[in-house]
């Protein structure tokens, strides 16, 4: 499972209490781990951290001197840290930032499908991201303008990151479910009303999913190491073959666009 927006928020909304600290050094161990260097690492050394957020699933730390390091977790990466003495031992461990505030941040990835970046221009790196999902600007009306003419399953549109970014497989199969609308159903069939129920839900699910600090079947782990809790909460995801929990229908699961797909064809239409 990818670690979507509510797990990268609430990795970032750990880390910002070291908005502040200075970069002593970055222990890169895997070069190829690089997917960017518009400037060398340890330009980054003794700049302090401006800020720390998060722009759909990427986690960006914007320093000194406009420049940006920045991480994306893949399919199975982990970002913690930690304050205790001694070098962290665990496989696949690729970057580490050691700040002066005595915290070390850790970047780990066994399939290697994340990366991390060294950039200038934020705004270009991120040009073609759809809009944030919990933003102002993620209305109804944009939500209808994104769908309405597209014939593809809705699904797909919701998992483009170019349309609307952060979301994936398990946040759009539950907030489908929330709104009562198939997975397959082509974009453009949806009414409005529909299109209504579809952008409170993918709303109440993000937030949800923050709440609990992420979704861990088997990677995910928060800023401190530790598991998420929505997987306690989740109501389609995983759960084919079992009851639904609204109506006792058993729940289902195909594949749309390649994605494993969860839903109930009695309570979704």
């Amino acid at each position: 499972m990818m670690p979507e927006l509510p797990e990268v928020e609430t990795i970032v909304r750990a880390l910002q209490e070291n908005v502040g600290a200075g970069i002593e050094i970055i222990d890169i161990r895997r070069q190829d781990i690089l997917r960017q260097e518009e400037f060398p690492v340890n330009q980054l050394y003794g700049k302090t951290i401006k800020e720390i957020r998060r722009r759909g699933k990427f986690l960006i730390f914007e320093l000194e001197d406009d420049l940006n390091l920045i991480f994306h977790l893949g399919m199975s990466g982990r970002f913690y840290m930690l304050s205790q003495p001694g070098e962290p031992d665990e496989k696949h461990i690729h970057v580490i930032v050691r700040l002066d505030n005595g915290i070390r941040m850790v970047y780990q990835d066994p399939r290697r499908f994340g990366g991390v970046w060294l950039i200038r221009d934020r705004k270009l790196f991120f040009n073609r991201m759809g809009k944030e999902p919990l933003s102002p600007g993620f209305t109804a009306t944009y939500l209808q303008e994104i769908l309405g003419h597209r014939k593809a399953p809705v699904k797909n549109l919701l998992l483009n990151q170019n349309l609307i970014s952060g979301i994936g497989n398990i946040y759009a199969d539950e907030a489908l479910f929330e709104a009562g609308i198939l997975p397959d159903r082509p974009a453009s069939s949806l009414s409005r009303r529909e299109i209504e129920k579809l952008h409170r839900a993918i709303k109440k699910v993000l937030h949800q999913g923050i709440k609990f600090r992420g979704t861990t079947f088997r990677d995910y782990r928060d800023a401190y190491n530790e598991s998420g809790g929505f997987q306690n909460h989740l109501k389609v995801y995983g759960r084919h073959n079992q009851p639904c929990l609204k109506c006792g229908h058993t729940l289902e699961r195909i594949r749309i666009g390649g994605r494993s797909t969860h839903f109930c064809s009695n309570c979704q239409h």
